[in-house]
């Protein structure tokens, strides 16, 4: 199995790359778009911890706190809210990878 070193919420470490994402879906918005602070419910009933969930807008790797922030107190959580407008159309990627 490979280890690379990944970047990841600014901290560098070392994943597995021969490992399978954990979970991987993707949401299109819809409907007029979404409005700053609304929250969004991970697709498939799915729970994440802080360092393992990784959000795409458009292919465009999110930042937590400038892009996005968590919903609720502790983990696991099932949302998360943008720090900007979604535009109908807009496609949003879920990841979670073991690190």
């Amino acid at each position: 199995m490979a280890k690379t070193l990944q970047l990841i919420n600014g901290v560098p470490r070392s994943v597995d790359t021969a490992v399978a994402d954990l979970y991987d879906a993707t949401y299109v918005v819809g409907g007029g778009g979404i409005t700053t602070g609304t929250s969004i419910t991970l697709p498939n009933s799915e729970t994440y911890s802080d360092e393992e969930l990784f959000v795409h807008l458009n292919n465009i790797l999110q930042e937590t706190v400038l892009d996005y922030n968590y919903v609720g107190g502790s983990p696991p959580r099932t949302q998360i809210q943008f720090t900007f407008d979604l535009i109908e159309g807009d496609r949003l990627r879920f990841k979670k990878i073991l690190s």
